[in-house]
């Protein structure tokens, strides 16, 4: 049973230096699960990692408004006000930090530190993910240090 979730950061996207990183320090290549933004090709799918390409993922849009879209209905229309009427500026406006896409959700990664591994992943950086038990959680971590993963963590 998984209690606790490690994440690290490696700086290559590159499957075979990933690989020999990993297995160098005896870590299970296939309880992993790493995410990528890099385009699916012929040398992920030869690895024995399981490579989660973030970026075929958020392609794939499940939201039940599509069926709608520009068909008229109100929903489509991007709210109830009135056009050319009110819509002046507004809190919201004054962001000062682009919204990012969170590839982590339900990761249970706290909102204050999911946004490194996303800055990661839009970097083009990977993130390795490993569900572990409480017991083997400071394990697993140390054994991704020394890897040469970076920003690890326990969750």
């Amino acid at each position: 049973m998984a209690d606790r979730l490690v994440v690290g950061i490696f700086s290559e996207s590159d499957p075979k230096a990933l690989e020999a990183a990993l297995a160098a320090h005896g870590i299970d290549l296939h309880a992993i699960k790493v995410l990528t933004k890099a385009a699916p090709a012929q040398q992920y799918d030869d690895s024995m990692i399981n490579f989660i390409h973030v970026s075929q993922k958020m392609e794939v849009n499940d939201f039940s408004d599509d069926m709608t879209h520009g068909m008229g209905i109100m929903s489509d229309s991007g709210g109830t006000g009135v056009p050319g009427i009110g819509g002046g500026p507004s809190v919201s406006a004054l962001s000062h930090r682009a919204t990012t896409t969170n590839y982590l959700v339900g990761s249970g990664i706290p909102v204050d530190q999911v946004d490194n591994y996303n800055d990661a992943i839009e970097a083009g950086r990977i993130v390795i993910t490993r569900p572990v038990a409480e017991t083997d959680a400071a394990a697993v971590e140390t054994k991704f240090k020394v890897a040469g993963l970076r920003n690890v963590r326990v969750f």
